[in-house]
């Protein structure tokens, strides 16, 4: 993962050493916001993957029931249930990127923690979404895992391409602003509209996918594991 990241990234090097901005970012934006995306994505990868890769197919298989009936909360039972070990290269570029964007001091580094959660949480409000999506729909498990490889491709674009009208739909449906453009501006020109935004978006999001979650999770009651297997 190390290799991957660092060989992606060069490619940035080389545009921004043509081109020395792209709509006002320069390679120094552009490693902060890869240092924030790879960071969010690690630990999301690392400690609640089974989300995006194992929930649909359980749900679709009905196998659900073991989970239902622990003690523990279902959901963070099943968010924790698969993890990703090579997230750890992960932690170490995002270390790398994050530390030579020349971006990363003492007063900054209080939002780019803030930045890197909020990602978290984005990624894992996303993966709980998609995987909820097996309780409306039937073949989730085949493509759900694409539309979070689809949010990493558009994430791992500079923000400032995005404008207008599609910088609105990046910002309130597909939240890829969250990783993106919103936390640079927060953190290149930090105001306190700028951060309750940036927070108050990602706890909608975030309670939005809870909830999609456990009202799919009624429906499931009818066709549990003996239904579908018996």
């Amino acid at each position: 993962m190390m290799a991957n990241n660092s060989i992606m990234f060069i490619t940035w090097i080389i545009l921004f050493h043509q081109f020395k901005e792209i709509n006002g970012w320069g390679v120094g934006h552009m490693m902060l916001m890869e240092g924030i995306v790879v960071g969010a994505y690690s630990i999301y990868a690392f400690c609640f993957r089974g989300v995006a890769e194992v929930l649909a197919g359980q749900i679709e298989r009905g196998e659900l029931d073991t989970f239902i009936l622990q003690p523990r909360n279902i959901l963070l039972n099943l968010a924790g249930s698969r993890s990703h070990p090579a997230a750890l290269g992960d932690v170490i570029t995002g270390f790398v990127f994050l530390f030579w964007s020349g971006m990363t001091t003492f007063q900054t580094l209080p939002l780019i923690l803030l930045s890197v959660i909020v990602g978290f949480l984005t990624f894992l409000s996303l993966g709980i979404f998609v995987g909820s999506l097996a309780f409306y729909m039937k073949d989730v498990e085949g493509w759900g895992q694409q539309i979070i490889n689809i949010f990493i491709h558009v994430g791992n674009q500079p923000g400032s391409i995005y404008t207008g009208d599609v910088r609105l739909f990046l910002t309130f449906v597909f939240p890829v602003g969250l990783i993106t453009f919103m936390p640079i501006e927060m953190i290149t020109n930090p105001t306190f509209s700028g951060i309750f935004a940036f927070v108050g978006l990602i706890a909608m999001f975030f309670s939005a996918s809870i909830w999609f979650f456990y009202r799919g999770l009624k429906r499931y009651e009818s066709g549990n594991i003996f239904g579908v297997r018996g």
